[in-house]
């Protein structure tokens, strides 16, 4: 009997348990982030344009829905995108080892998040690189 017991008390604990790690990540980019600014990278070197002024919001909204405010930028225009975060291939190829990336639409950009501040990077392919204050 106690044996019955026990496996039932098992069960329900593995039963409950979830991976919250996921969600914790998700939360990580969820909110309300504003474009300070951009950093271009090109044969002639470095640009940034500073959008500190300005009040482009980047709304990463939990249902998986971007929602950019505020006119024209480097990144995107105003409007509304699907966005994907989470470990995928940066290249092309299966070969490559997966990197924490948002992929927005269908371009995908390598994340970093340090100090308060994200960077939603396209310099690996000649592209921006923006730099976001959560709001």
């Amino acid at each position: 009997m106690k044996k019955i017991i026990i496996l039932i008390i098992s069960i329900g604990i593995f039963s409950s348990c979830s991976n919250d790690d996921d969600n914790s990540m998700n939360n990580e980019i969820i909110g309300e982030w504003k474009l300070m600014e951009a950093q271009i990278f090109n044969f002639g070197g470095q640009s940034s344009t500073d959008y500190s002024n300005e009040n482009i919001i980047y709304n990463f909204q939990s249902s998986g829905i971007l929602k950019v405010t505020e006119g024209q930028n480097a990144g995107y225009p105003e409007g509304e995108y699907e966005y994907f975060f989470g470990e995928d291939y940066l290249g092309g190829g299966t070969t490559d080892p997966k990197v924490l990336l948002v992929k927005i639409n269908d371009s995908k950009w390598t994340y970093n998040l340090t100090n308060g501040k994200m960077k939603l990077g396209k310099s690996y392919v000649d592209g921006p690189d923006l730099i976001l204050e959560r709001k």
